[in-house]
C-alpha cells in the first residue's frame, strides 16, 4: 500500500532526474564541441600543397597567386576561391582543388603553352599559338620557349593579343612543332620578311627564310633535327629554301 510519504518521496526522485530531452541536447551539445575541438586542432593544419600539371607556371608562384599561407586549418581553405584566383591568371587553362584528409592539398593545373618571348616597351611578353600575352616580365631570367628578335612591341598587356603578321607566322611555325623540336630552338630572328632564322641551344641555324608554308617549314626542322641527333652530326646550318633542304656541316 502506497501512503503519502512513498508517493511524495517518489515525485522528488523523479524530479531530480533530468528530463530525456534535456539529456539528448547535451550529448548533442558535447559533440559539437568535442567535434569543434578536433576540427581546429593541429591535426589539421596543412601538411602539404600538392600541385600537378605545371610546367610553364612554378610552384611558388602557384602559392602566391592562391594565396595559400605557410600552414591553415584544412577546413578554414576556401577551395573555390583558390579554384577562382587560379583560374583568373590567364597562363591557366583549367584549375580543380581538392582536399585530401587529413592534412593535404591538391591543386591540378592545365597550363596553356606558351610559344615565345617577345621584347616590349615594358621588357618582355609571353604569348601562345594565338599571339594572346600570357605573362609580362621586366628581365627574362630562364628562357623556356624561344625568344623573337628583330622586333619590338610596344605597349602590350597582359590579355592583349599581338596582330603582327611576321609575328603570327613564327607562331605558327613554333605551334606546328613537336615539344622536343621545340625545347631545342632557343631564338628566331626576323631579319627581314623573307629572311627568318632559327637557332637551336646547339647554334645550328636554321634558315626559314619567307613567312609562307610555315607549318611545312616545321615539320622539315623536325625531321631534320631529329636526323642531326640520331647521327650525332656537326651541323653549321640548315636552309629550307630549296626544293630539298639543305644541310651545312662543320669542318
Amino acid at each position: 500500500m502506497r501512503t503519502t510519504d512513498n508517493l511524495w518521496s517518489e515525485q522528488q526522485e523523479h524530479k531530480s532526474l533530468p528530463p530525456r530531452n534535456f539529456m539528448y541536447l547535451l550529448l548533442i551539445l558535447v559533440a559539437l564541441v568535442a567535434s569543434f575541438l578536433f576540427v581546429n586542432s593541429p591535426y589539421f593544419i596543412v601538411g602539404g600543397v600538392l600541385v600537378e600539371g605545371n610546367k610553364y607556371v612554378s610552384v611558388e608562384e602557384v602559392y602566391r597567386i592562391a594565396g595559400i599561407p605557410d600552414s591553415i586549418n584544412i577546413f578554414r581553405l576556401n577551395t573555390e576561391d583558390i579554384k577562382n584566383r587560379l583560374s583568373s591568371d590567364l597562363r591557366l587553362s583549367d584549375v580543380e582543388v581538392s582536399r585530401k584528409l587529413p592534412a593535404s592539398i591538391i591543386i591540378r593545373l592545365k597550363e596553356r603553352q606558351p610559344l615565345a618571348y617577345v621584347t616590349s616597351g615594358y621588357g618582355f611578353v609571353q604569348v601562345d599559338k594565338q599571339g594572346i600575352v600570357l605573362a609580362a616580365f621586366k628581365n627574362l631570367k630562364q628562357v623556356n620557349v624561344p625568344l623573337i628578335t628583330g622586333i619590338r612591341l610596344g605597349n602590350v598587356y597582359v590579355g592583349d593579343q599581338v596582330e603582327i603578321s611576321q609575328i603570327k607566322s613564327i607562331l605558327t611555325y613554333l605551334a606546328a612543332l613537336d615539344e622536343g623540336t621545340l625545347n631545342l630552338l632557343s631564338e628566331i630572328n626576323i631579319k627581314s620578311p623573307q629572311q627568318l632564322v632559327a637557332y637551336t641551344t646547339d647554334s645550328i641555324a636554321v634558315r626559314i627564310g619567307s613567312n609562307e608554308k610555315m607549318t611545312e617549314k616545321a615539320k622539315l626542322t623536325q625531321a631534320i633535327m631529329q636526323e642531326i641527333h640520331e647521327k650525332k652530326l656537326t651541323v653549321e646550318y640548315v636552309d629550307l629554301n630549296y626544293a630539298s633542304p639543305f644541310v651545312k656541316l662543320k669542318q
